[in-house]
This record gives C-alpha cells, structure tokens and sequence, in this order.
C-alpha cells in the first residue's frame, strides 16, 4: 500500500512539474495568444503526451533553413527596375515584396493558366521531353502512382540522355512515395534530395518538425520555361482520387521570371544538400543555368518566398496590401480558410468599405479539423457582406489564387491560413497585368457557377454536433 501512494506522488509531481516547463517553455516563446492558449489545453489536458507533441509540432528549432534570399550571382542576373509600373496603387506592394523576398520585377514574361491537372501535365511532360541541359523538380507531395510514374520514366530517360536532373522532395509528403521509385530515379542518375526538418545534433535522426514542410511546388526546364502553383504529383490531380474532379490553378511561364524560380530552386537544394550530406557540389558552367531569357512576352511579375525561418511572414504580408489597395472587388479561391487575425481585420474593413468580396471554398473536405475550423471563419465573415461559394460536392477545389479589381493576382504554392502564412516553405508569384488577372477572374466566375452560395442561416441552423465538432477545430485552427 505505502508503495502505491509513493508511486502516485511521485506521478503527481512528474505530471506537475510537466505542467510547469511546458507552460514556461511556451510562455517565453512569445507566441500569438490564441496559439499560447491552445497549446496550455494541450499540455493540461495531454500530460506528457503534450510536451511530446509539442517537441514535434511547436518548437521551432531553425536548424535546416532554407535560404530566405536569392544568391547574389543570381541578384545579378535578375535586377530589373521599378519604373515599367505606372499604377502608384501598385508601387508600394512591389517595394514591399522586394524588401519581403529580395525580388525584383520580371518583366518579359509569356503566362499559360491551367485550370486542372490534366492541362498541367499534359504541357509539363512536353516540356520535359525538349530538355537539353537540366531539368529541376521540387515537389511537397510526389507519389509512385500512374503520373508519378510517367513523370519517373521521363526523368530515367531524359538522365540516360545526359540531361542533369535534380529533384527535391519533402519528406512527410513523400511518405508514401516507395523505396524503389527514389532508388531506380537514383540509380539512372537523378540527384534526389529529401528536404526534412531535424532537432539538435542529439536527435539527429528523428525528423521532429513534421509540421514545418517544403510545400513549394517548382518545375524549372532549361532555364527556360517553369511551372508553380498548386498541383503536386499524384493521380488524384489528374481526378482520379476518392474527391473526384480536382479543381486546381497552375501556370507555366516563359521568360526572366524563370531566372527567379530557379534562384529559389537553387538555393533550397544546396540548402538541403549541405544539411543532408555535409557537403555542397558547385559546377564549373553555373551560368548555363542562367540563360539569357528570350523576350516571350510583356507581363510583369514578382516573386514571393516564405518560411518558418523568415523574419516575416513575407506572403501574408503581400496578401495583406493587396487587399488593403482594393478598390472594387477581390476574388479568392483557397482549400483551406484559417487566416491570421490581421487578414481577417483586413478583409471585414474591405467589406464594410463597399469591396466586392467573393470566397470560393470547397463544399467537401479532405482534412476534416481543418474544413470545419474554416466554417467559422467564413461565417464570421458572412455578417460582414463577404459571400462564400462551396464547391460542387463530387469535386475538390484546390487553388490558391486571388485577383484584385481585374488587375493584379497571385498564384502560388500558399493557402489562405497560418500553416501556409508562418509554417511551411511557400513559394507564390504576383502577376501585374489585366489580361492574366481577367482571366483567372473569368475561371473564377465559371466556378461559382457550379458552386452553392454559404448562407449565414444554413451556417446557424447546422446539427448540434456539427457546432461542437467546429466550436473545437477552432480553438485549435492555430495550431493546423
């Protein structure tokens, strides 16, 4: 009996002095307090399991960084000046991102849109097939699948011709990406570099930043053409997957702002390399990655980066200032709603101002915690003015755009929440001409077409359960 409660004392002040630390070590880390308050229920309500938790999903240990700014030879190649934009709307969010991200203006650029994965790789394979020189992917999500496996025997091929191919991969979106698939792209050449995020030396084998991730999406070919957006490699891009129709928005550019993607690419791989192997590979012809771009055409771009690792928040600040210039309407298109406090204040002062705020969501989930933590934000939004749109319900919308007053727009790799705003390595580009942005605005007014409008009522009147279960999933939406 006297060993029982010796033992429940001694587990009583081990669960107390959990208690303690945890709450120090997150108190001194000077979070946001919505995100203070949810990780303190986590370590009441989970102890130990909490300080486990958050070893691997809170601390920020920035160890494997990658590189928040261009190589300065690549600075070089890329300068360009600020005089071709006439706008002064426009003028302070190009200095803004050049301070952000270290960009300049690209300003010969030709732009193809694709509204779907079937589009993408259709053209991604063609330009995979002209290569000459290199071909450079980096991908979050790369599955051994049907595409995945055409895109596998392209690289083989393209290798076994004598085409350098470098490939970055993020290691929690490759989880499922096989052994074998890695090892024959390995062993025809293909230089395969994980991206993972590792603790101190002590536990240098355990990948304890699950939830810092390479979300970026880059293809770069010959220096000469690139791809970004937001479809990764799998067959569920091309519709094949348990969602359905896969609505998703990626472009292909040609022209200077090729030179910033591969500046990205670049420095991450190195980045990843150093980490990984200790070591970093220079080639002697390093300029032959650099091609002087041939005039394509006349749209104007820049280039955004973010990470865990930056001083700031460099994509949600731009968001922030376009949507503070609006003038008329805003359109924006995001799988996931769980945005910062700023972009909430930000969006409700635009609607009360008289903007044209539309929001098209998708009207099915594929991450449950997270759809029904957006919800609430999007009804919270709804009393401002702002419509929501869901999705058709046997498809899934995936893009990550918006477009400001049929003017301005972005693509990228970003979604419209803190994940993408504070925790993942995201990769966005901002297009500066009409005709592109009526474009994506035009695909946009398609989509609601086949989308229902979010009314406050339905919101109000949904199950019991359904509140809890959304009551909940937003008391912890910082932590997604």
């Amino acid at each position: 009996m006297q060993l029982k409660y010796g033992f429940t004392f001694i587990l009583s002040w081990f669960f107390i002095i959990n208690i303690i630390i945890s709450t120090v070590t997150i108190i001194l880390e000077r979070k946001r307090p919505e995100k203070t308050i949810a990780w303190l229920l986590i370590f009441i309500f989970l102890p130990p399991l909490g300080l486990i938790l958050y070893i691997f999903l809170g601390r920020n240990w920035k160890r494997n960084k990658l590189n928040e700014e261009f190589s300065p030879y690549v600075k070089d190649l890329i300068q360009r000046v600020i005089k071709r934009i006439n706008d002064p709307d426009y003028v302070h969010l190009i200095e803004l991102i050049a301070n952000t991200s270290n960009s300049p203006l690209f300003v010969d650029n030709e732009i193809t849109i694709f509204k779907d994965g079937t589009e993408k790789f259709k053209a991604l394979k063609e330009e995979l097939e002209k290569a000459k020189h290199h071909i450079h992917l980096e991908y979050y999500i790369v599955k051994s699948d049907g595409i995945g496996n055409e895109i596998k025997d392209i690289l083989i091929r393209k290798a076994k011709e004598g085409v350098k191919i470098r490939f970055i991969m993020d290691r929690m979106g490759a989880i499922r990406t096989s052994r074998r698939y890695i090892k024959e792209l390995r062993d025809a050449g293909v230089d395969v570099a994980i991206y993972s995020y590792f603790l101190a030396p002590f536990l240098r084998f355990i990948n304890t930043q699950i939830n810092y991730r390479n979300h970026r999406k880059i293809a770069v070919i010959d220096g000469r053409v690139g791809f970004i957006g937001g479809n990764n490699i799998g067959d569920e891009y091309l519709g094949k997957g348990k969602l359905g129709y896969w609505r998703d928005t990626h472009i292909m550019v040609k022209g200077d702002f090729v030179l910033g993607l591969q500046g990205v690419f670049i420095d991450d791989f190195w980045a990843i390399k150093k980490v990984n192997e200790g070591r970093i590979s220079h080639e002697k012809e390093f300029d032959k990655y650099f091609p002087k771009p041939e005039k394509s055409g006349k749209k104007i771009m820049q280039l955004i980066t973010s990470g865990p690792d930056y001083e700031v928040p460099a994509i949600m600040h731009s968001i922030l200032k376009m949507i503070t210039i609006a003038k008329d309407h805003i359109y924006i298109a995001t799988p996931y709603f769980v945005p910062s406090e700023s972009i909430m204040d930000a969006l409700k002062v635009a609607a009360l101002g008289g903007i044209d705020i539309r929001i098209l969501f998708p009207g099915r989930y594929d991450h449950f915690t997270v759809y029904y933590a957006s919800r609430t934000y999007l009804a919270e939004l709804l009393k401002y003015g702002v419509k929501v749109y869901l999705y058709r319900e046997d498809a899934f919308v995936h893009s990550k755009v918006m477009t400001v007053d049929g003017k301005i727009s972005t693509v990228g790799t970003a979604n419209m929440d803190i994940r993408s705003f504070e925790l993942n390595y995201e990769i966005n580009s901002v297009i500066y001409d009409e005709e592109v942005t009526k474009k994506l605005e035009d695909m946009f007014l398609e989509d609601i077409k086949e989308s229902r409008l979010m009314t406050l009522e339905d919101y109000e009147n949904s199950p019991k359960h359904i509140k809890v279960i959304e009551a909940v999933s937003r008391i912890f939406s910082s932590l997604l």
